[in-house]
Formats: structure tokens, C-alpha cells, sequence
């Protein structure tokens, strides 16, 4: 299962994005601030990381470059959820987020988001293995195959 790290100072947001995030098949966490947030991408190696733009104790931008400097987050995706202000987006861009959410969002626009991301591929869920098969015209070619259930 996609694992998925909510960090946003609000608790009522966290529970609602939570709300929507497992009823797309994540398994989420969730975080109060930006040392939080380190902490929680290091022990849980999140799929999906949403940040807002807002936290406590940490400029986003300086977040996103910190966590792109971890083993664990840099084959994270990140979401930058900010409340608008194309400076800010454009600043978290800039360090390394893969796309961004305005406040408020529903579940289409993040399902939307989500396929953007893993038709660019940068969502990676779980494990893929690329395998060498031949099929029955004799020619080679590679498949990915996902993790078996």
C-alpha cells in the first residue's frame, strides 16, 4: 500500500485530507510542523508527501530542499498545498516540489493530481521489477510488473 505524509499545523485539515487520501488507498501519517515532518519522512519513507505552505518553525522551501537531501525523501513525491500566491508556488517549484494543491481540494482534484503524477512518474508505489520476456512472435521486449498481492 502507497503510504502518504500529511504535514499541515491544522488538525482539521490533516483529518480531512487523511479522510481523502485512504479513500484513495493510501495509508497516511500525519504532522504538526516542519521537524515533525523530517522526522516522520525519515522513519516512514512516505510515497506522497503534501506540505503546507504555512508550517511552523521552517520555511517550505528550505522543507522540500532538506527532505530532497534525505535517502528517504528523495523518491518521495511532493505536493505543495499552499493557499494561493504564485510566489510561494513558484518558490516550492523551485526546491523541488513534483506539483501543488490550493486550499481548499476535493477528492477528483487530488485523484486528478495523483495521475498527473504517476503518468509523469513521479508517484512510484510499492515495488516494480523489470523483466525480459518473449512472447510468441520471437521478439524480446521489457514488461514492468507491480508487486503481487
Amino acid at each position: 500500500m502507497a503510504t502518504c505524509l500529511i504535514a499541515d499545523s491544522s488538525a482539521p485539515v490533516r483529518k480531512a485530507a487523511k479522510f481523502l487520501l485512504e479513500s484513495l488507498g493510501f495509508e497516511v501519517a500525519g504532522a504538526r510542523d516542519g521537524d515533525e515532518a523530517l522526522r516522520m519522512v525519515r522513519s516512514v519513507a512516505p510515497d506522497l508527501i503534501l506540505l503546507d505552505a504555512r508550517l511552523p518553525r521552517i520555511e517550505t522551501a528550505a522543507l522540500i530542499d532538506e527532505i530532497r537531501s534525505l535517502p528517504e525523501g528523495g523518491r518521495a513525491c511532493i505536493f505543495f498545498v499552499a493557499d494561493g500566491g504564485p510566489a510561494g508556488v513558484r518558490a516550492a517549484m523551485e526546491a523541488g516540489a513534483d506539483d501543488f494543491l490550493i486550499k481548499p481540494f476535493d477528492r477528483e482534484l487530488l485523484s486528478f493530481k495523483l495521475e498527473q503524477a504517476r503518468a509523469r512518474g513521479c508517484l512510484r508505489e510499492g515495488k516494480r521489477a523489470m523483466r525480459l520476456v518473449q512472447d510468441n512472435s520471437h521478439s524480446w521486449r521489457f514488461r514492468v510488473f507491480g508487486k503481487a498481492v
